[in-house]
């Protein structure tokens, strides 16, 4: 297992859990962009982790290593948005507690400093 994927599966871990404190704290009530209902999300939630689980699973997928490497940059900005997020409202926003996680993920990975 190299570097990437090594941070890959922890980054994946932690938007399981990012994903579980959302659906359990409204997210879909309170985002700012737009509401949704709740089977809605759960049915985004669901697709967008199958489909890199599936990145995880499947090593001769084409281009692998390059969407590896976007789902950090993506985890990454989602984490930098809930906190702006959450600057903005001066309260606690659904996904904020692991928020900090993926950021310090992303932030190890493309610094190098692993």
């Amino acid at each position: 297992m190299n570097d990437l994927e090594s941070f890959y599966i922890l980054s994946l871990s932690v938007q399981v859990i990012h994903s579980i404190e959302e659906l359990s704290t409204g997210f879909h009530k309170r985002w700012y962009l737009f509401k949704m209902p709740f089977l809605i999300f759960l049915l985004f939630e669901i697709l967008f982790t199958s489909f890199w689980i599936v990145i995880l699973l499947v090593p001769s997928l084409p281009n692998r290593k390059m969407l590896q490497t976007t789902f950090l940059l993506l985890m990454f900005a989602n984490g930098v948005q809930h906190l702006v997020w959450w600057g903005n409202v001066k309260k606690y926003v659904p996904g904020l507690l692991t928020t900090p996680i993926h950021i310090i993920i992303a932030f190890i990975y493309f610094l190098g400093l692993n």
